[in-house]
């Protein structure tokens, strides 16, 4: 199965780390990085990466993710960070 792993980012997110927490507009890239991993793959499995991801950046995630963000995703498109987590 594809997935993201956060040790490859390496210092890149280490750099986006500033005071309390991260720079939510400084991530863009990084989630933009993160989408392409999740094109084909299950709701569920979706669900389980971005869950984590987020965990291990500490980023507050939406209450609930539209089923149309978890298609948009499966199928390829471009979905803006502020669609999964909360503040952004």
């Amino acid at each position: 199965m594809a997935g993201f792993d956060l040790g490859d980012l390496g210092d890149i997110v280490g750099g986006l780390v500033q005071g309390k927490g991260i720079d939510i507009k400084d991530l863009e890239p990084v989630w933009a990085a993160v989408q392409p991993t999740l094109k084909g793959l299950d709701t569920d499995a979706i669900l389980d990466t971005v869950g984590n991801w987020a965990k291990g950046l500490d980023l507050p995630l939406v209450s609930n993710i539209p089923d149309t963000v978890i298609d948009d995703l499966k199928n390829g498109a471009k979905v803006p960070l502020s669609s999964i987590v909360k503040g952004a």
